[in-house]
């Protein structure tokens, strides 16, 4: 009877160290990627801004991925939904502004993300910044001990995204 209350103890006592450790934890899991493209900002929003072009380039859902699009036509408003096997999600564009930026709503595997897609053309090119921000959530903080493992799959597929946009600009698509 005494390795019941052991093992109990055990498993309260390891529950209330997760909570204690995800309470020092940030309660917002912030990752980006940056890439400097050899095309102009307009041609760059032109594609960021058409969630039309995401399967081509972002990685979401992968290659066999299928994709539904509403929604507003072009711009603010455009809205997306794809699945592949069990996983699925959609995307919304909450703002842009042509040349400049777009913030998207995702709703994936890992939950509800805001994205953030900016742009800034100098004599290098066009630079683009692909920003992810989720938040955590409060108590238990469990979920904050999880993220800094999805915080990696999350910057890979950053890269992944910034990747295919930087091979769909060359290619001039």
């Amino acid at each position: 009877m005494k390795w019941l209350f052991r093992i109990i103890g055990f498993i309260i006592f390891a529950f209330i160290a997760l909570c204690v450790g995800g309470f020092f934890l940030p309660s917002k899991q912030i990752t980006d990627a940056t890439v400097v493209l050899t095309a102009d900002s307009d041609a760059v929003y032109d594609v960021v801004s058409d969630l039309r072009s995401y399967p081509e380039w972002s990685g979401i859902g992968g290659p066999e991925s299928e994709w539904v699009f509403g929604g507003a036509v072009e711009g603010t408003g455009q809205t997306a939904a794809w699945h592949s096997g069990a996983a699925f999600g959609s995307l919304e564009i909450l703002q842009s502004t042509p040349g400049e930026f777009v913030l998207l709503r995702t709703i994936g595997p890992l939950g509800e993300q805001k994205v953030t897609l900016a742009l800034n053309e100098d004599a290098a090119g066009t630079g683009f910044l692909i920003e992810a921000q989720r938040d955590l959530g409060g108590f238990p903080y469990i979920g904050r001990i999880a993220a800094v493992r999805q915080g990696n799959s999350t910057r890979a597929a950053l890269d992944r995204a910034a990747a295919g946009l930087t091979q769909m600009v060359a290619s001039g698509e």
